[in-house]
């Protein structure tokens, strides 16, 4: 376990409506549902299941999120993906996947491949500070995790005679270092759809499962070779979760605002949270390994007033409990019927940009053109960002046009307006704001 999060006492899925197993085995890979023509249903695919599997839960899409949804269909897009230019299918496009380790001790990242051609390798060591560099195909649909404090058995090929135990403390592959299917909770996980049938990538970072991890994204446009990526302003693209308070920087920091940017497109960071919020986030049941309660010889403290470890995994409460309520699923399976947990609320306020619960799509899903690749970090040390409550008027509009205009172009480079629409977008979910005193104060409204 890094050092800097190392705990002081001493990754999951695809499109479906059924009901969720939990991971206390390993899980194998379901087959991506077809069409009617045999190919893969894509998240902008209008004939795509509403939902994602993701082991331990059901996480929700519609064919695109609902604020994306209408300025795509009927939409002529003016965008050309490298792979439309040249007249090759996205199966016949390779892209790059990295992954790099800032954490402080290794790590030992996982990849679920979905759809495609997934990376030669789906489980390695990453040692601090490395960089493992593969290639996917352009129509890969995966995900990437990291898994902590391991040690395998069987030279990692399986779990050793007669145990039962798990080779990884956190996001753990059924005791095998080549991922054969989807992590155990918890995870925090980077997600990735690199095609569609509206030439549209899309990705996002997912606590749906839980934390384990800070995480982010770097999308490598620059890279792609394609004048209509190269143009897209990096500071709408590259978002970052920090959960972890030894690797948060101070409120009022931007010493991540370059994470795969630079200083003319900063990064919008969220300046809401503290490192005390950050330490004690998760609720207390769902902790991974809670600390043991101390007293005063009678009575137990009260769990805010207990030192909790550096290194605090936190199961989220469909990964913990499974119930139809967490994981909307049965009578639970609409954004009507399914809202939002402690849980989900406390991990909105965290990481303004990852995926909450399974209808947190208006919030969480990036979508940019298709035919670029992408770097996955962990470990990334700074602030979480808030790029979708800041940048989302404009994100909107790269998704109906496919290109970035002149106006995305000036408000990326605009540190006023990103200063201000970021402070606002904030307010929203701040730490202090608690669903039971809105609701009070909804409720004082309605008497009034």
């Amino acid at each position: 376990m890094p050092a800097n999060i190392r705990e002081q006492r001493s990754s999951s899925g695809l499109r479906s409506p059924r009901k969720p197993r939990k991971l206390h085995h390993n899980v194998g890979l379901d087959k991506p549902k077809t069409t009617a023509a045999g190919t893969p249903n894509h998240p902008s695919s209008s004939s795509s299941s509403s939902s994602r599997r993701s082991g331990t839960r059901t996480k929700r899409h519609q064919s695109l999120p609902n604020i994306y949804q209408f300025l795509i269909i009927g939409s002529a897009f003016t965008f050309t993906p490298a792979s439309a230019h040249l007249q090759m299918h996205p199966r016949d496009v390779t892209l790059p996947l990295r992954v790099t380790n800032n954490c402080h001790e290794p790590i030992w990242p996982a990849i679920l491949t979905q759809n495609g051609m997934g990376p030669a390798s789906s489980g390695f060591m990453l040692n601090p500070g490395d960089t493992q560099s593969q290639t996917v195909s352009g129509d890969w649909r995966g995900r990437v995790w990291g898994r902590t404090n391991c040690s395998f058995p069987n030279s990692g090929t399986g779990p050793a005679s007669g145990s039962g135990g798990a080779a990884c403390a956190t996001g753990d592959c059924g005791s095998f270092l080549q991922c054969p299917g989807a992590g155990q909770a918890p995870a925090t996980l980077a997600e990735f759809t690199l095609s569609s049938d509206t030439y549209q990538a899309f990705y996002d970072i997912s606590l749906v499962d839980g934390y384990n991890l800070p995480i982010g994204i770097i999308s490598l446009l620059a890279q792609s070779g394609n004048t209509t990526l190269q143009d897209i302003p990096p500071n709408l693209t590259n978002p970052v979760c920090i959960g972890t308070s030894s690797l948060l920087a101070p409120v009022g920091s931007t010493s991540d605002a370059d994470f795969g940017s630079n200083s003319t497109f900063p990064l919008p960071l969220d300046q809401s949270v503290t490192s005390s919020f950050v330490q004690s986030w998760c609720p207390w049941p769902l902790q991974l390994n809670p600390p043991q309660k101390p007293g005063d010889g009678v009575y137990p403290y009260p769990d805010d007033n207990i030192q909790r470890p550096i290194f605090n995994p936190c199961l989220s409460a469909c990964a913990k409990w499974n119930k139809d309520q967490y994981c909307c699923t049965g009578s639970h399976n609409t954004p009507a019927t399914c809202s939002p947990s402690d849980y989900s609320t406390q991990a909105k306020k965290l990481c303004p940009d990852a995926y909450s619960y399974a209808y947190d799509d208006q919030t969480s899903t990036f979508i940019i053109p298709q035919g670029g690749g992408f770097e996955v970090v962990f470990c990334p040390s700074g602030r979480s960002t808030n790029i979708l409550g800041t940048f989302g008027d404009q994100l909107r509009q790269l998704a109906q046009t496919g290109h970035a205009t002149r106006d995305i172009v000036a408000l990326a480079q605009n540190v006023t307006y990103i200063r201000e629409k970021n402070t606002a977008a904030a307010s929203l979910t701040r730490p202090g704001a608690s669903l039971l005193s809105v609701i009070f104060l909804l409720i004082l409204g309605f008497l009034a």
